[in-house]
């Protein structure tokens, strides 16, 4: 047999093998090279990122040349907090979640024991945290009417028939009410748990804010919460607590200086002044200061404050007194502040009116030199 016989002689040719096409399934298609994106996309992106970039530089610009007004940190702007009551939550829901506030309001607030008391409790975003089991009682104050009438709404629709909260409009620079059921024999008087959250941006003198609250702290024990929901052996019983979720200055002086060339149309327009020394009005507070912890470039500060040695025990009628002149005095520095803020309003005012008399005179002088003479 011929083995090297030529495939293509004979009857029959050779043919290479070639798949077979199945007629129900689709032609799979070859991809083809991707196109040249247009210059049109480019420039349109180029643009909107150069423009963003030249806002934020001019603004910080704007931040950085502008000069202090000289406006007092003791005047009180928290009324702007009235007109925007109903918005508020909307404002910072999705901020405070995604750089965490929600997490940090959960954690201090879960610390709170025995008779509880929340200042300037705003839109309420501490209610939903509070550990119940642990709570003797929960009194909520804020002085805006309408920031509370908001917590108050979003309260009852999940506790409608929760009897262990009471809601006041209240300003916590004032005498606070007492404990439900607290005691003032010995001395003995006030809340074993008072918590603030962002309060002391929006407060005239922080200092006296928390002074005033410290005066209304127990210096016992917390006592056992006396609901059926408490859980029986769980913590020891710790002492008198003022727990503070806050906001204010930065590690970073940079950050610092920008907060300050800002804050004072920042609180005029939010009544919130965001480059308050938090530290140092903890320190100017006369409390002890138990616990601190900064996140966010040192903008947000957690704190944990104690009542001293000197307000315990038989010294505690002493501090309370001195603790009482001092409010005063502090009262007085708010009181002369705002004094001096409505004066330079009114000189302010009267300068308007007087440069607005003159120009309708200028005005006036030159339509009659336009006349024509009789």
């Amino acid at each position: 047999m011929n083995r090297n016989r030529n495939p293509s002689a004979g009857s029959r040719s050779f043919q290479p093998f070639t798949p077979q096409q199945n007629p129900h399934r689709p032609t799979a298609r070859v991809p083809s090279a991707p196109g040249r994106v247009g210059k049109g996309p480019a420039v349109i992106g180029g643009l909107l990122l150069g423009g963003t970039v030249s806002y934020y530089s001019y603004s910080l610009y704007k931040a950085f040349s502008a000069p202090d007004d000289g406006t007092s940190q003791d005047l009180d702007f928290s009324h702007r907090y009235n007109t925007t009551a109903s918005r508020f939550d909307q404002d910072v829901e999705f901020t405070e979640w995604f750089i965490g506030i929600t997490k940090l309001r959960r954690k201090l607030v879960q610390q709170a024991r025995g008779n509880v008391l929340e200042a300037a409790v705003g839109t309420g975003r501490n209610t939903e945290f509070y550990d119940f089991s642990r709570i003797n009682s929960l009194t909520l104050l804020d002085q805006s009417n309408e920031m509370i009438e908001v917590a108050k709404s979003k309260w009852q629709q999940t506790r409608p028939k929760d009897d262990q909260c009471r809601w006041m409009a209240w300003s916590a620079l004032d005498p606070l009410p007492p404990a439900p059921g607290a005691s003032n024999k010995q001395g003995v008087y006030g809340y074993d748990t008072i918590v603030a959250t962002m309060s002391l941006c929006s407060v005239p003198g922080p200092s006296l804010f928390l002074r005033n609250l410290a005066s209304h702290l127990s210096y016992q024990d917390v006592t056992a919460p006396t609901n059926s929901n408490a859980s029986q052996g769980s913590d020891a019983n710790p002492p008198s607590r003022l727990l503070l979720l806050e906001h204010g200055r930065s590690y970073y002086p940079l950050l610092n200086k920008l907060l300050d060339r800002t804050a004072s149309a920042h609180a005029q327009r939010h009544g919130c002044w965001w480059n308050r020394d938090i530290g140092k009005i903890a320190e100017d507070s006369g409390l002890e200061i138990i616990d601190i912890q900064r996140k966010h470039f040192g903008t947000t500060w957690s704190l944990e404050l104690g009542l001293p040695e000197d307000a315990k025990g038989e010294r505690r009628q002493q501090w309370l007194e001195g603790n009482r002149q001092k409010i005063e005095m502090m009262r007085r520095d708010v009181d002369k502040a705002r004094r001096e803020w409505e004066e330079r309003i009114r000189d302010q005012i009267e300068a308007a009116q007087k440069d607005e008399e003159l120009e309708k005179w200028r005005r006036h002088q030159r339509d009659q030199m336009r006349k024509p003479e009789p």
